[in-house]
């Protein structure tokens, strides 16, 4: 599957959780060959400045209402990415990414 698509993923403090997190997404990315899908790590302080340049947004701290307001003004996809970064359960996150990618291609 080859997409043309942005992701990021921010967490609360800094960048440590969400690199960690982008480096799983790009393994799992790699495994099932996908390509095309750049993702990025970001802190939450730039997140609203820079969200409405991404396809889908993974988050690890919670959003607040401004970025939820934003993804949807965008029709950005938030997906939970705690499974992810926690490396427990995380199907179901990879899956919400993919249908995410997917929605994207029709």
């Amino acid at each position: 599957m080859n997409i043309m698509a942005k992701i990021i993923v921010a967490c609360g403090s800094g960048v440590a959780s969400s690199e960690a997190t982008v480096g799983r997404i790009n393994s799992f990315f790699e495994k099932h060959n996908i390509t095309g899908v750049q993702v990025e790590a970001t802190d939450f302080k730039q997140l609203p400045s820079i969200l409405p340049d991404y396809d889908v947004y993974v988050w690890i701290a919670k959003p607040n209402e401004e970025l939820e307001d934003i993804a949807k003004k965008n029709n950005i996809a938030m997906v939970n990415g705690m499974p992810i970064f926690m490396n427990v359960n995380p199907e179901k996150s990879y899956s919400e990414i993919i249908q995410a990618l997917k929605a994207m291609q029709s």
